[in-house]
């Protein structure tokens, strides 16, 4: 789980260069329409506090981190 807060991204700079580092990492060819923000849309997350633990260990493994904004 993640907490933090989040804010909608609609520089086309930043887009744009997420889009060529996700068709870099993923070999797609997704082109700028994706970024249509009709069709999709991309947020920043400023993490604050991330929980995680292991199912199979549920009650005692529970890790919490947190970051300084």
């Amino acid at each position: 789980m993640v907490e933090g807060s989040a804010e909608l991204v609609v520089d086309d700079p930043i887009l744009a260069a997420v889009l060529a580092e996700e068709n870099a990492k993923y070999h797609t060819h997704y082109g700028p329409e994706v970024l249509d923000p009709e069709v999709n849309s991309w947020f920043a997350l400023q993490f604050e506090h991330v929980f995680g633990l292991t199912s199979a260990d549920f009650t005692g493994s529970p890790t919490k981190w947190s970051f300084t904004i």
